[in-house]
């Protein structure tokens, strides 16, 4: 009976995925929403004094194309292998702007965690509590990056260049000033490092280590009812409950279903 019960806790642990919210949540694996990042944001920015920031339609349009490009191309950096820089996303929405600044997360599940790593990053942080940012924009996209099935979240930070400063600092495609002439009023931080990343290259997002977690749990129960099933043979028992063949196609059955399991809600 313990093993059932085993079995029925295995199950739940599989199909828990299923029941992620639906509607806003975005990403695979993750119920990362973008109103909880605006939320989580502000309520760090506000808790400092600091005014709240205002969602943008056209930053997050940057960002999404941001996102985008990074699972086109396969790469995880703020610029991409081309030369392409985050300025060029927001530029190319039509946003003129006087500061802007991106931060960037993957293999995030929730939201939480994803706001708590970026702000424990000095530049990372640092970006979140510019006061001289008004508007945000956000992408969260899942897809496939380098092999590996994950949910990109772009964060974009910006503020509009008056019509007085448009004509005396104009944005870099109309006035074609260079990026490093314009660095002052562009602010980069560092690649958060993923949750799962391991240093020779291999990434593993958090449903590959559950899955790894669940599997190991379940190999280790069939090789004990094997083993249970091989004594019983050799001393001659008589089982009154329970079958071990049953049990192990059982198991090997939530076996498949995790490996083939597909987390998730677009």
């Amino acid at each position: 009976m313990t093993l059932i019960a085993l079995g029925f806790y295995q199950l739940v642990g599989v199909f828990s995925f299923v029941n992620l919210p639906k509607g806003n949540v975005l990403g695979y694996a993750s119920n990362i929403t973008i109103s909880q990042i605006i939320e989580g944001t502000n309520k760090e920015r506000v808790s400092q004094g600091l005014v709240a920031l205002t969602y943008n339609t056209s930053l997050s349009e940057a960002a999404t194309g941001k996102a985008r490009d990074m699972f086109t191309d396969q790469y995880w950096a703020h610029t991409s292998p081309g030369g392409k820089e985050p300025w060029d996303f927001i530029k190319s929405v039509n946003y003129n702007y006087k500061v802007a600044g991106e931060n960037l997360a993957r293999d995030f599940d929730s939201t939480t965690p994803m706001i708590t790593a970026w702000m424990n990053s000095p530049t990372h942080k640092a970006n979140i509590m510019n006061p001289r940012y008004r508007d945000i924009g956000l992408a969260v996209v899942d897809g496939k990056l380098n092999g590996v099935e994950t949910t990109l979240v772009v964060q974009i930070f910006g503020t509009l260049a008056t019509d007085t400063e448009s004509s005396t600092t104009p944005s870099v495609e109309v006035a074609g000033i260079t990026l490093e002439n314009f660095k002052q009023q562009e602010v980069l931080a560092t690649s958060v490092v993923p949750q799962g990343y391991l240093s020779q290259g291999i990434l593993l997002s958090p449903l590959h280590l559950l899955k790894a977690f669940f599997l190991s749990i379940i190999f280790l129960l069939i090789a004990v009812l094997l083993y249970d099933g091989f004594v019983a043979g050799h001393r001659k028992s008589v089982r009154l409950v329970g079958k071990n063949l049953a049990h192990i196609i059982l198991f090997i059955f939530i076996a498949y279903l995790v490996v083939f399991f597909k987390g998730g809600v677009v």
